[in-house]
C-alpha cells in the first residue's frame, strides 16, 4: 500500500527550495529518514522534506485516496 501527506507549507528557509511541493496538495510518501519523508514531489523524483511541513495521512485515508485515484484513472 502506498502512504501519502498533504503539504502544509512550502517554506523551508533560505537553504531550500520548496518549488516542487505546494501547500494543500497530497504527495506520495516513500518513507521517513533523519525526520524527514521521503516524498515523490510534482517534478515526479523523491527527495527529503522536513517532516513537519506535511502531515501523514493515516493507513485508512491512504486507502481511500488510492482507490479515489484509481477509479478517476479507469
Amino acid at each position: 500500500m502506498k502512504h501519502y501527506a498533504l503539504c502544509l507549507s512550502n517554506d523551508f528557509g533560505a537553504d531550500f527550495s520548496g518549488d516542487d511541493v505546494l501547500p494543500g496538495l497530497v504527495y506520495e510518501t516513500l518513507g521517513e529518514e533523519r525526520g524527514a519523508l521521503r516524498i515523490v514531489d510534482e517534478s515526479g523524483d523523491d527527495f527529503l522534506y522536513p517532516a513537519s511541513n506535511f502531515r501523514v495521512l493515516s493507513d485508512a485515508d491512504s486507502q481511500l485516496l488510492e482507490r479515489s485515484m484509481a477509479a478517476l484513472a479507469a
